[in-house]
């Protein structure tokens, strides 16, 4: 199978929010912070907002992928976002080159972040993946068909993943309102 440098495969772009990459805005922007981007590919829009204008390179896309530079443990693929959504200080945008799917590569990316990390860290305090270490990273690259359904079948699990969670979540909720309802009833026999 043929390797390829991500750097090869893909855009990568750093947020580094600074006053001289910023102008002011007179409507507030969207933003998304390190906080927001969490496990199994949930994205949490609680947006904060400023009045900045910021560099386009930190406007979030439909098939992007987002990487916490500072001690990340997975990746986040974007598969919709609300438009003018961009990205704060300490997250990366890896944006797939033509015949690289999105899924397969974020799929590739969070298998490896972890390690990444550890490696580009040793000795630091707050571990942190650094540039040269990310577009020097060995992608895999099968034939564009093998990647769409590998990506597809890894999406579609996280995507049960989160269904299953809800569920539970849901399943709790009704399981504690019949147990409020069952001691309202026997507190209000045991009253009359």
């Amino acid at each position: 199978m043929e390797y390829k440098k991500l750097i090869e495969v893909a855009k990568i772009k750093f947020c580094t929010i600074t006053p001289s990459r910023s102008k002011p805005s007179i409507e507030p922007t969207k933003w998304l912070a390190c906080a927001n981007f969490l496990a199994d590919n949930v994205i949490n829009l609680d947006f904060t907002t400023n009045n900045a204008t910021p560099d386009d390179d930190w406007l979030l896309h439909k098939d992007d992928i987002v990487i916490k530079r500072i001690t990340p443990a997975f990746v986040n693929y974007i598969g919709q976002i609300p438009p003018g959504t961009y990205c704060g200080n300490n997250l990366i945008i890896v944006t797939p080159k033509n015949q690289v799917d999105a899924k397969y590569l974020a799929m590739i990316l969070n298998g490896q972040i972890c390690s990444l990390s550890r490696d580009s860290s040793i000795g630091a305090v707050m571990k942190s993946v650094s540039r040269a270490d990310l577009e020097e990273l060995a992608i895999p690259i099968p034939d564009i068909k093998t990647q769409r359904t590998i990506g597809r079948i890894w999406y579609n699990g996280i995507e049960l993943k989160k269904k299953k969670v809800r569920l539970a979540e849901l399943e709790n909720i009704k399981t504690n309102f019949k147990l409020t309802k069952a001691i309202g009833m026997i507190g209000g026999q045991e009253n009359g």
